[in-house]
């Protein structure tokens, strides 16, 4: 039987018509089965699902009407198996009620087998029309399966300690407008970042992967929260449509400062939760989305807590808090409160407030897509020491080798001067490491030496030339405060610049490779008034193991770092001494 053959349904209680109507369907390559009555008519459709169906109105048991609106409702939406009403009914009524009922042509007898047949083509060529578009429709579809599969992959697989953070991801649509991020810093902080592109579908999905590799790639290479936030506006400003524009919240977790650094631009509230579900904080939008404008605003900065180490942050789109139910009720605020709350007491707050919400919902159509992330505030990454190449009890054969040789000089040397309003702009971590990256390649022993610089160097800036007095952490308070207050200076350092005045910080580093690992000489001068050092690192060591102080850890940990590490002149210079194995 050739693949061709399509499958006709005709229903009609004469025998006579039915088999007319039979041979003229067979002469057009047509199998046929038969029913005589409309209730029969609908079983045979069921069973046999044929191409074609021919319909006449009166009948007994059921009229042609309601059988045809019975099997229209059977057929489901996206199929067309072409119906047409065969009657010697030639009224107006008769056309109106035929296309009430679902029909799809009408035929009045007496009519020629010529035109017959040219009405069967005519409906079977809409029909594979129609086949046609849902074959292309299903190709979409699976195309659009598989890009967005990728993109997950792209997007979603790198993302860091994905068994740590709680993720809620319901997209709208295949494609999501929601991108939800996490990187290790260099230092072992964590970045977070929720965004919500306008609407959802492929359409919002478009910025996802720029985004994602500038996220990681300025995590990773040491930038602050508020560098990358400012990178990625002006990257979305160039990139989006005038329509389009990028809602997100940022985080940076700082475990061994227990501190936090939030930043939202155009998403809901975010939140920080103790261990006993007691909510601590909400982080407010305090900028526009990001795209809409060419930079970031002249106030923009970051809003820095306290954290303790059983305390989260929980960042939503508003897809949660704008999900409905059949009644128009908005989830709201209030509602999604409470299941992360009872969430956190359950130890699984991602899907209790998923499932508050969907008992909420009630299998309503979701407008726009729904994210949450959880993030932990501790737990990321235990600083390693192993690369350490000195012990208490003596040095390397390397170290022994090299300080035998009393004129060695460095493969290469790196200097760099910051003054005035650079020191407010520049950011040159970042910057020396990707020098040192390009000179001696990639590895992990650079992720204790991003550290040592950026202790180094803000103790520099904030303790010497900003005259920061870091005791003030020591209280939730104090934390904003003393965040405030180095603003302001940097402020001001960069106003004193243009009348002369010349502040400034300098790094100098040199680099000697060893037969097995390397060793880097890292000297920082300031020019603030300087602090003696043994005096504050007793009193560091002794307010810390009594438990009472929440600043001064840098020092300590550079320390645990370095091989050496020497203070020099009133402590405005310092000078560490980093080796490590390959």
């Amino acid at each position: 039987m050739p693949k061709s053959q399509k499958l006709a349904l005709v229903v009609d209680d004469s025998k006579m018509q039915c088999k007319l109507l039979s041979v003229l369907l067979q002469e057009e390559n047509y199998r046929v089965v038969v029913a005589n009555n409309g209730a029969s008519g609908v079983e045979m459709y069921i069973e046999h699902q044929p191409d074609l169906v021919l319909m006449d109105i009166n009948m007994p048991i059921m009229d042609g009407f309601e059988a045809t609106r019975r099997i229209k409702k059977l057929s489901g939406a996206g199929t067309l198996a072409p119906l047409i009403f065969i009657t010697s009914m030639d009224s107006e009524q008769a056309f109106i009620d035929s296309v009430e009922a679902g029909g799809d042509s009408i035929l009045v007898r007496p009519f020629t087998p010529k035109v017959f047949k040219a009405k069967i083509k005519a409906m079977q060529r809409i029909s594979d029309l129609v086949d046609q578009v849902k074959n292309l429709q299903q190709e979409q579809q699976n195309d659009a399966e598989l890009a967005e599969k990728m993109m997950s992959g792209v997007i979603e697989a790198r993302n860091f300690a994905l068994d740590k953070i709680g993720v809620i991801k319901k997209a709208a649509t295949i494609f999501s407008g929601d991108i939800q991020l996490s990187a290790l810093c260099p230092n072992g902080d964590i970045n977070v970042l929720l965004g919500d592109f306008t609407g959802h579908g492929l359409r919002a999905s478009i910025g996802a992967i720029p985004v994602t590799e500038t996220f990681r790639a300025m995590t990773k290479k040491g930038f602050s929260i508020l560098e990358i936030v400012a990178q990625l506006n002006r990257q979305m400003y160039t990139l989006l449509p005038g329509d389009l524009f990028f809602c997100a919240s940022f985080a940076c977790i700082s475990e061994h400062d227990k501190s936090a650094y939030i930043f939202n631009a155009g998403l809901p509230d975010g939140y920080l939760f103790d261990d006993s579900a007691k909510i601590k904080r909400q982080f407010t939008s305090t900028h526009p989305p990001l795209g809409i404008l060419p930079q970031l605003l002249p106030d923009a900065q970051l809003e820095v807590v306290q954290v303790m180490k059983t305390d989260r942050i929980v960042f939503i789109t508003d897809g949660i808090v704008e999900a409905r139910n059949k009644a128009g009720d908005l989830f709201g605020f209030p509602r999604f409160e409470i299941a992360a709350i009872d969430g956190i007491s359950q130890k699984d707050l991602a899907n209790t407030v998923l499932n508050s919400l969907d008992d909420f919902c009630q299998n309503c159509e979701q407008e726009d897509d729904i994210s949450l992330v959880d993030v932990p505030c501790s737990g990321w990454k235990e600083i390693k020491l192993s690369n350490k190449v000195l012990t208490p009890e003596g040095v390397s054969e390397d170290d022994e080798y090299l300080s035998n040789i009393p004129n060695s000089s460095p493969s290469w040397s790196y200097h760099l001067h910051l003054t005035g309003r650079l020191l407010k702009t520049i950011n040159p971590i970042p910057l020396i490491m990707n020098q040192i990256n390009d000179l001696e390649g990639a590895g992990e022993h650079w992720q204790s030496l991003y550290t040592i610089l950026t202790e180094l160097f803000i103790n520099g800036l904030d303790h010497g030339v900003l005259a920061l007095d870091s005791s003030l952490k020591d209280s939730a308070e104090g934390f904003s405060q003393y965040f405030n207050e180095r603003a302001h200076r940097l402020d001001k350092l960069a106003e004193n610049s243009t009348n002369g005045t010349q502040d400034y910080v300098r790094i100098a580093l040199r680099y000697f490779p060893l037969s097995q690992g390397g060793k880097m000489v890292i000297n920082i001068k300031d020019s603030g008034q300087g602090f003696d050092i043994l005096d504050v690192i007793k009193d560091n060591s002794i307010a810390m193991n009594n438990g009472i102080k929440l600043s001064g850890r840098g020092v300590e940990l550079v320390s645990q770092l370095c091989d050496t590490l020497e203070y020099q002149e009133q402590g405005t210079s310092v000078t560490a001494n980093y080796i490590w194995h390959n």
